[in-house]
């Protein structure tokens, strides 16, 4: 099948469905400058062990070293911008076609394109959460600490020891989260797999789960996924080249509809 007649297809699978669930992964984020982690040659966990520096017991262990690495990948979080792929899905739930978004991603991208109803899977990076008493705090309670030379940064009312609220290996997801995600996709009738290489898990059972009901599946992602020979439609090219086109077409629809 040719491009523009799987783009085509897209855009009339999204037409013909009325509860629309986004699942995105990092590959949603990389046109905004942000690294993915798996992608052959480039992804970060080539260049780093993830066990070394993104495990909750090496960051308990030695803090001094995963908050280094942690400020400095930071920086490409906090200076990152929505490109055109975050900006479609927003554009898309405007139209009345999205009904949330669950991303596997901690950069708060589509908090900045404003779209609503989004369950972060694994947690964000503007926040620090004390390990001991569950406190939340802004990012920048602990990244002051660090910058002060504190490299073991503690809660403001426990004096635990503070993390940057994300999910780390090591750790399982938070059951209020999960419980999000279900809720978001009971009633789906077609889950759009966009950035994502569907391996890490629980998330890599939310496709088989859709399917289970009935619901359909599409895939944008560059990299072939375990899901490919299940999917409606699967298009490897980048989202922010593709997706916007497929929204278009969308609204030029609903529009010549009306």
């Amino acid at each position: 099948m040719l491009l523009v007649e799987k783009i085509e297809k897209l855009a009339n699978l999204i037409l013909d469905s009325n509860n629309i669930v986004a699942l995105t992964g990092a590959g949603m984020s990389t046109e905004s400058g942000i690294a993915d982690f798996r992608s052959p040659g480039t992804g970060l966990w080539e260049k780093v062990d993830p066990y070394e520096f993104a495990s909750i017991h090496s960051y308990v262990a030695n803090p001094n070293k995963n908050l280094e690495f942690m400020l400095e990948t930071g920086k490409a979080i906090f200076r990152a911008r929505p490109n055109k792929g975050h900006k479609a899905l927003t554009r898309l739930q405007k139209l009345g076609k999205l009904k949330g978004v669950l991303t596997q991603n901690i950069d708060r991208l589509h908090h900045k394109a404003r779209t609503k109803n989004i369950v972060e899977l694994h947690g964000n990076a503007y926040e620090a959460k004390c390990m001991t008493c569950g406190h939340v705090y802004e990012i920048t309670v602990m990244v002051n600490q660090v910058m002060k030379g504190n490299y073991s940064p503690s809660c403001e009312k426990c004096r635990g020891m503070l993390k940057p609220n994300a999910i780390f290996f090591g750790e399982p997801l938070e059951s209020k989260t999960l419980e999000a995600a279900d809720k978001m996709i009971v009633d789906c009738d077609l889950l759009l797999v966009l950035g994502s290489s569907l391996v890490v898990y629980p998330v890599a059972f939310y496709p088989q789960k859709i399917l289970s009901f009935g619901a359909k599946l599409a895939i944008i992602n560059i990299q072939e996924t375990d899901m490919d020979a299940a999917a409606e439609v699967v298009i490897h090219e980048k989202i922010g080249d593709i997706f916007p086109e497929v929204v278009k077409i969308v609204e030029n629809q609903i529009i010549k509809n009306k």
